[in-house]
């Protein structure tokens, strides 16, 4: 299988989001390649998964701290990202990705795997299809699929699947604020001590070196890559796109928004 890979670039929280949902809409109609992205974060952010409830989230403290909560498209708990590795991959269900929702996260840890292991983490994958925690967390809890290194879990992925296709977005935390999340989460303090930054666990970490190893992970795996960019026209379906994603305006903005 043919796919494109968009190498790291950071972006701002609501034109990630978006960007990622412009790319779904075109693979899905085959307009380009099913695609494998990776992306950093302009500024400290929230994401929700899409079902998640912002109650779950502090938000005067965001409000007041200028931090964006944004709402991804796939599911899942929250995430507070910035300085992160950020993934995404779209692809029509055809091919190696004819099978459930499992089938495709086994596909996707298995190439992560390799990459850990050829930067020398000898990382895991979960089996079990059953959650443990009910965390509003991402990273206090643990599913299907996801890898885990020292058991502690060090990439948090969600799946959102259509009729024709799937997208599937993930984080790799490099470091890790656990102030910060105590303030911005409404959960128990002590999760934030579960959550882990891959830097404090395997200091060697580099983004670049191992944003080379996937694409070596993959050539493994069986597919043929392409590096190219964005299209042109995916960029401005995902600017069209960004309001969709926020879902706690600035209170200038919020000040600016007139009453009927």
């Amino acid at each position: 299988m043919l796919i494109r890979f968009i190498e790291f670039q950071k972006f701002d929280p609501y034109l990630n989001m978006a960007i990622d949902e412009s790319i779904s809409f075109f693979v899905r109609q085959s307009r380009v390649l099913p695609t494998f992205r990776l992306y950093g974060w302009n500024k400290k952010a929230i994401t929700i998964g899409e079902f998640q409830k912002i109650e779950e989230i502090n938000q005067d403290f965001c409000l007041n701290h200028e931090i964006p909560i944004v709402r991804r498209p796939t599911g899942g708990k929250g995430i507070l990202h910035y300085d992160d590795f950020t993934y995404s991959f779209c692809c029509k269900k055809e091919g190696k990705f004819r099978g459930n929702l499992f089938k495709t996260y086994e596909i996707i840890s298995r190439i992560f795997l390799k990459a850990f292991s050829l930067v020398g983490i000898s990382a895991e994958i979960r089996k079990e299809k059953k959650s443990y925690n009910k965390s509003s967390l991402c990273f206090a809890r643990s599913s299907f699929g996801e890898i885990s290194f020292q058991n502690i879990k060090i990439i948090g992925s969600a799946q959102k699947r259509w009729v024709d296709g799937f997208l599937q977005q993930g984080t790799i935390p490099v470091t890790v604020d656990r102030d910060l999340l105590r303030r911005v989460f409404l959960c128990n303090p002590d999760e934030a001590d579960r959550v882990f930054g891959i830097k404090e666990l395997f200091k060697d970490f580099d983004i670049e070196i191992f944003q080379e190893q996937i694409k070596k992970a993959l050539k493994e795996e069986g597919f043929e890559i392409v590096v190219e960019p964005l299209q042109e026209e995916e960029f401005v379906l995902a600017q069209s796109l960004q309001q969709k994603h926020q879902v706690l305006c600035s209170r200038i903005e919020m000040q600016q928004i007139q009453p009927y």
